[in-house]
């Protein structure tokens, strides 16, 4: 007979294909329940914030956990790339590219996968709202990468994209 920790590994793979499959559109939902979320006002208007967002060769410039990314282009829905924090190297793919709305990739580092979303909303004044929601999940990542450095990390990418956008408008 199986054990839990079996059953849990020989089905975490198919959880991940199903959550890839979907691409995280209309089932945010579900990413909700499962993901550390953050959001941020910044003083700048969304195309400033999609510009920075989806030019992944740009962010080791204003994240500075972030060493390189490597892609061939702007980030658009598909679109594999590569990028490095720290010593862990990530293999992405944009999974959603919703221009001025939405952008979702999921990655995968070691025995890790995660996923990624960056919602946009206009708010008043020329302003927009960034909400920021990952999740990640792997042998040992609860120890390894607990909730709250999740969040912690979350909200340093956070600042640093409304700093880069201000910046940048």
């Amino acid at each position: 007979m199986p054990t839990l920790k079996r059953v849990l590994r020989a089905s975490a793979p198919v959880v991940f294909v199903a959550l890839l499959l979907q691409g995280c559109g209309p089932r945010l939902s579900l990413l909700d329940e499962l993901a550390q979320s953050g959001k941020i006002n910044e003083g700048s208007p969304v195309t400033a914030h999609l510009e920075i967002e989806i030019d992944a060769p740009s962010w080791p410039t204003w994240e500075k956990q972030i060493n390189a990314v490597t892609s061939d282009g702007p980030l658009a829905a598909g679109k594999k790339f590569l990028w490095k924090s720290g010593d862990t190297e990530i293999a992405s793919q944009v999974q959603l590219f919703e221009p001025q709305t939405r952008l979702a990739w999921t990655g995968s580092a070691m025995s890790a996968k995660a996923i990624h979303v960056w919602q946009l909303q206009e708010v008043a004044n020329d302003r927009t709202r960034v909400l920021m929601k990952e999740s990640m999940d792997g042998p040992l990542i609860s120890r390894l990468f607990p909730q709250d450095k999740l969040s912690a990390a979350g909200m340093q990418w956070l600042v640093a994209l409304k700093n880069a956008a201000e910046a940048s408008h």
